[in-house]
């Protein structure tokens, strides 16, 4: 039996996963209580989720898409007849409120969290089970960095991201035109899933963006990238590519310790996350230290 937080926020989370300490992600949580679509308590128990646009989807598809992202606190990691019935309720309110506002929903079901689970199977809407992520992080830890003769890591500024644009865009498309991320799952959105990521990395890229871009250069070459993001306590890996022709030189690997050993520097941690049949790029997190702290299903529902 363990009573958790939860909300959808890496950084807040794995902090309390890591401190074993949810009483700053409860405090945050209550006091964005009147911004969620729906919350109530419960014998003490905090139930609530909220809806956001995914812009970049929508831009896309010309169609409303949105996240789901559900929030407890309190909540008991395992089964409980009463707390079940709660989310029941939950999900039929946010399923009446699916059914009135039209759109493509993903709904990001934490897996650890099995009375959500067991009310969610009882819904008779028709979904998508496309994937699930794991979340993993380093913590207070500095790793090797063995690179490859004439691999070279280093952040990009504007200006090289200026000059590389559309390599970077290039690399992006065709790295994931095959990828089996949930955007490929779904068959009603599959067919502009490459174009989803080169979009990502082209607003990633932006003079305005808040990531900065750790890249990879082999002989003068760029073979890859890996965009960051970070707030006061982690640096976050958000999308990354490798060059097909540059798979071997483990480019990857070097500019994950990179980022790592940056993090560690400034007192930081980094997290990160993929599908959960990623296994090589989790087998090169696994080899530097990085563990598994969260992970949630992508429940996709078009009402469009």
């Amino acid at each position: 039996m363990a009573k958790i937080t939860y909300m959808d926020d890496e950084y807040k989370y794995a902090k309390a996963f890591i401190k074993r300490d949810y009483s700053e992600l409860a405090e945050l949580l209550k006091s964005r209580r009147d911004e969620m679509s729906c919350s109530f308590e419960s014998d003490g128990v905090l139930y609530g989720y909220d809806i956001t646009v995914n812009r970049p989807l929508t831009q896309i598809y010309g169609a409303d898409f949105y996240v789901v992202h559900f929030c407890f606190h309190n909540i008991d990691t395992m089964h409980d007849l009463a707390q079940e019935a709660c989310i029941c309720r939950l999900l039929d309110h946010l399923m009446a409120e699916i059914d009135a506002r039209k759109g493509y929903y993903n709904l990001k079901i934490p897996t650890h969290i099995v009375d959500l689970i067991r009310a969610f199977n009882q819904l008779k809407h028709s979904f998508l089970f496309c994937g699930g992520t794991v979340q993993q992080y380093i913590y207070n830890r500095e790793v090797a960095q063995n690179n490859k003769n004439g691999l070279r890591i280093f952040v990009a500024d504007s200006a090289y991201i200026e000059e590389h644009r559309e390599e970077f865009l290039t690399m992006t498309q065709h790295s994931f035109e095959t990828y089996q991320g949930q955007y490929h799952i779904s068959h009603v959105i599959s067919d502009k899933a490459g174009e989803i990521y080169r979009r990502w990395i082209a607003e990633s890229l932006m003079p305005q963006s808040k990531e900065m871009a750790v890249v990879a250069e082999y002989q003068g070459a760029l073979v890859g990238y890996v965009t960051v993001e970070q707030d006061d306590f982690a640096m976050s890996g958000i999308l990354s590519s490798v060059s097909d022709e540059y798979r071997q030189l483990g480019a990857y690997r070097a500019m994950i310790a990179y980022i790592i050993n940056d993090a560690y520097q400034q007192g930081k941690g980094f997290v990160t996350c993929t599908q959960f049949d990623n296994f090589i790029v989790q087998g090169v997190w696994n080899s530097l230290g990085l563990k598994p702290f969260c992970s949630f299903y992508n429940m996709h529902y078009d009402n469009r």
